[in-house]
């Protein structure tokens, strides 16, 4: 049986092939370089269409990059200039700040220049004013040194005649001036001088000013008040005694009926029933008319009236008020004589309301400033010629 070996040839053939192919290895085969050729021209085709189709999107995609970068750049910045602006508004707040505060301090510097300049002026005249001080009572020291007994008694009394008319003024009374001016006095007859009979003629006149003025006793009358005041809380309200006696009367009336017998007589009956009727009326004559009966209000704002009544011209005795101290104790007489039962203490009250609203209460004070300029006038001349004496010396 024969078999036939078809693929010979092409091995051979292959062999051939290859055998041509290393036999010229840098010249390939035309249809090698063909296909190669389709192969290369297929490549380019493809690579020329492939860029065609991926370009637009990688074109989008960088100019969304550039957009994106542009718009980071952009809010970056953004963000820088407000950053810069913040700060440059900090730093013109912070110079403002600075500026107001250098301007209050200069301000301030200004203000303690003018106050500094003012106290230097108030010291220099205080100093001023101290060396004047200091020269006058250098003056005076030089004085005194050759003042003798006499100056200074004399000194002493012109002093003293001050303190009277300061004391006369301020208390109202005369008795502390007049023990004052009669020490007054008593320095001048030790002083034995008789360049000051003029000083001690106007003394006179004025301590016989004093002696004749009328004292007013305020502490007197003032107390006195005070008594009758306290007094009106015993003194009774006015009362109908008329209605009060009815009241009694008939209790008695019934109780001697009780124990009385049965009249034998009807003429006895009717004049013992007239005589019974006739003890139940009591007339009592008055000179003013019955005022009708007060309530307990009443009655305390009656007394209370009258106590301030009696305050008020208490008052008006200390301020030296004449018509308001008799006008409130006139008031309060008619009330005493008006609501209040006219017994004996009630009439001395009254009566001596009345001698009180007659008495003065006005203290006049004399004139007694020309003791003092005459002693003030004794006490210029020797000062005077004193310092001539040591001018001349």
């Amino acid at each position: 049986m024969v078999t036939e070996k078809k693929p010979a040839a092409p091995v051979a053939s292959d062999k051939t092939d290859a055998a041509k192919a290393s036999a010229s290895p840098d010249k390939p085969s035309a249809k090698s370089r063909s296909k190669s050729d389709d192969k290369s021209a297929g490549k380019q085709t493809a690579a020329n269409k492939a860029p065609k189709k991926s370009f637009p999107w990688f074109k989008t995609i960088l100019l969304l990059l550039l957009i994106a970068a542009l718009a980071g750049s952009a809010g970056f910045g953004w963000m820088q200039w407000q950053q810069r602006m913040t700060l440059e508004d900090q730093v013109q707040r912070s110079l403002a700040t600075l500026e107001a505060k250098l301007e209050r301090q200069q301000q301030g510097l200004v203000k303690a220049g003018q106050a500094q300049s003012t106290d230097i002026d108030q010291l220099q005249k205080q100093l001023y004013s101290l060396r004047l001080v200091a020269n006058r009572q250098a003056e005076q020291i030089l004085i005194l040194g050759s003042a003798t007994r006499g100056d200074w008694l004399l000194a002493e009394a012109a002093y003293l005649v001050r303190l009277a008319n300061q004391r006369l003024q301020v208390e109202r009374s005369v008795d502390n001036p007049l023990a004052i001016l009669e020490t007054v006095d008593d320095i001048f007859i030790q002083l034995n001088d008789p360049e000051l009979m003029a000083v001690r003629n106007a003394l006179a006149v004025d301590i016989t000013a004093l002696r004749i003025t009328a004292k007013v006793d305020r502490e007197g009358i003032y107390l006195e008040l005070q008594a009758i005041s306290s007094a009106l809380e015993t003194l009774p309200i006015l009362e109908a005694l008329s209605i009060l006696e009815a009241d009694a009367d008939p209790e008695v009336a019934l109780g001697a009926q009780g124990t009385e017998q049965t009249p034998s007589s009807l003429a006895e009956t009717v004049d013992r029933f007239t005589e019974k009727f006739g003890n139940l009326i009591v007339l009592k004559k008055r000179d003013q008319p019955i005022e009708p009966l007060l309530s307990g209000a009443e009655q305390t704002m009656v007394r209370q009236n009258l106590y301030l009544l009696l305050e008020q011209a208490q008052s008006a005795l200390l301020r030296e008020e004449q018509t308001i101290y008799s006008s409130s104790l006139n008031k309060a007489e008619i009330l005493l004589r008006s609501y209040f039962q006219l017994n004996s203490e009630s009439e001395a009250s009254i009566t001596r309301l009345q001698a009180l609203a007659e008495r003065p209460v006005s203290q006049l004070l004399p004139d007694i400033s020309g003791s003092q300029n005459a002693i003030q006038t004794a006490l210029n001349l020797r000062q005077n010629s004193s310092a001539d004496e040591g001018s001349e010396q």
